[in-house]
């Protein structure tokens, strides 16, 4: 059973070429680096091909991590009523317990490991990446394939990539981190950032990478990203769709949201994906172990608030044991009002495994079968960032900007999966009608794909539970290396609608 293997693969492939940030003590708030002259950082980048070694598994680390069984995916995931579990695992319960409580940031707590690994795998792929954008742009380091053709641009556009992927992924999920490029002088003394600043440093990363890929010819070696033909077009594509949505993606509520640049978003989301990025497992180097917790049989299901959203006959809560007597018969075809995927992505279950004394809130009546395929075999393509997830961005955009254009924003979703996969009547060039599609195919088509989705959807729209914490506070581990003071969020821990939601679905 997959459940066997967690220990293992946990352990396994966990920082893949990967250099670690060396952090040393010094002062609160503040972190100390070593310096670029440190004789491992030497040895580690002393020619090409070590530095090529290197970028070659950024991408994927990335991919690990975010999609990781001990990391925060799964208990956002919950923590956004968009899955299900009463089980203990991964801080699911934790996070999603009704009322929510506040989070357990202190070293001993027992699934502290989510945030730890999460955070400082983070900066090991940043350190890795600062460094090889130094070696090739500060000491002039070429790098050539075997048949002689100079790579370096290439690898660099990786590593900026890498950055932008790194940095900005802290910088959705914490409130403030340690902003650190191959620029940072590491002889001095690295302040503490707030999030926004995390965020706009990452997406000045990504903007080199775009620079670079437009201005250059490249493909990426076949094993950097499997099942991709990643050209310098494919790359720059994806660039733009994750600086997008970095923007889109970390308001903690609804007043910075509309404070977005949405004009900015635009021109990010229009140069973005025409594919869908998925590469293809292995089961070996590259596994998503987000999509195997959350679908496999006996662990998540699916939130009735998202089974609610797809067919409202159904309750948008579980109640008592006296909800299963009150369900109605599901549909398996296309129904006018329902949308198709209740039956083609999801899949109706008679029976729920939960506690009943963990609380019937957990409770549902359908799981996620659209990933069913890779629970058999392992070696199928796993989604992060879909092309639909580019083209809701891109009508969000045109919702919002400055002089909305209606018209496009609603060709947009009604050209895309809202009608073609869903099965729902086109909306109108009207911005309620065209937001709540927008919120809709987020919740429904993006399910369970890159990490966090729901979660930064639901949190920007003030939709999380009352006292969900909206970021996470730097691990506590992490605070005492730094001598710096333990804080944490939720509940009632924080600022009311800007750590902790004020907010709620069903309020």
């Amino acid at each position: 059973m997959r459940k066997l293997i967690v220990a293992m693969k946990t352990m396994k492939n966990y920082f893949i070429l990967t250099i670690l940030l060396a952090f040393f003590l010094s002062g609160c708030e503040s972190l100390d680096v070593k310096n670029e002259n440190d004789p491992d950082f030497a040895t580690a980048f002393s020619n090409p091909s070590d530095v090529k070694g290197v970028a070659s598994s950024l991408i994927n680390s990335w991919f690990q991590i975010t999609q990781q069984y001990d990391g925060p995916a799964l208990m956002l995931w919950v923590g956004a009523d968009a899955g299900t579990c009463s089980w203990g695992n991964a801080a699911m319960r934790d996070f999603s317990w009704e009322p929510r409580q506040t989070w357990d940031n202190t070293p001993s707590y027992g699934n502290a490991v989510v945030t730890e690994n999460y955070y400082k795998t983070l900066y090991s792929i940043l350190s890795s990446s600062n460094e090889v954008v130094r070696k090739l742009k500060y000491d002039g380091m070429v790098i050539t394939a075997d048949d002689g053709t100079d790579e370096t641009k290439m690898i660099q556009a990786v590593a900026h990539l890498a950055q932008g992927l790194s940095l900005g992924y802290i910088g959705l999920v914490f409130d403030k981190a340690f902003i650190v490029t191959e620029s940072t002088d590491l002889t001095q003394t690295i302040p503490v950032s707030p999030y926004k600043e995390v965020i706009d440093t990452a997406v000045v990363c990504l903007d080199k990478c775009i620079a670079i890929c437009s201005a250059n010819t490249f493909t990426l070696p076949s094993t950097w990203v499997p099942g991709i033909e990643m050209t310098n077009t494919k790359l720059g594509e994806l660039a733009n769709t994750v600086a997008g949505l970095l923007l889109s993606y970390s308001p903690r509520n609804k007043a910075e949201n509309d404070a977005v640049d949405w004009d900015k978003v635009l021109s990010y989301a229009n140069k973005g994906l025409t594919y869908d990025f998925a590469p293809v497992m292995d089961d070996i180097n590259w596994y998503t172990l987000y999509h195997t917790y959350a679908n496999y049989s006996g662990w998540g299901m699916t939130d009735m608030r998202i089974v609610n959203m797809m067919d409202s006959r159904f309750p948008s809560r579980w109640t008592d044991e006296n909800t299963w007597n009150i369900l109605p018969t599901p549909v398996t075809s296309h129904t006018d009002g329902i949308d198709d995927r209740i039956f083609t992505d999801f899949q109706y279950m008679s029976s729920c495994g939960f506690k009943v004394e963990r609380g019937y809130y957990h409770f549902s009546c359908y799981r996620f079968k659209r990933r069913d395929t890779y629970l058999s075999t392992w070696t199928e393509p796993a989604p992060v960032f879909y092309k639909a997830e580019n083209d809701l961005l891109k009508a969000e955009a045109l919702l919002k900007k400055s002089g909305p254009d209606l018209a496009t924003a609603a060709q947009i979703i009604n050209d895309g999966t809202r009608v073609t996969r869903g099965g729902l009547s086109p909306v109108a060039a009207n911005a309620g009608e065209i937001e709540a599609a927008i919120f809709h195919e987020r919740n429904i088509e993006l399910f369970c794909s890159g990490i966090g989705i729901e979660f930064f959807t639901m949190r920007k729209a003030d939709k999380l539970q009352p006292g969900t914490p909206l970021h996470l506070p730097i691990p506590g581990q992490q605070l005492e290396v730094n001598l710096m003071d333990y804080y944490t969020f939720g509940k009632d821990q924080g600022v009311a609608g800007q750590d902790y939601s004020n907010g709620g679905w069903y309020k």
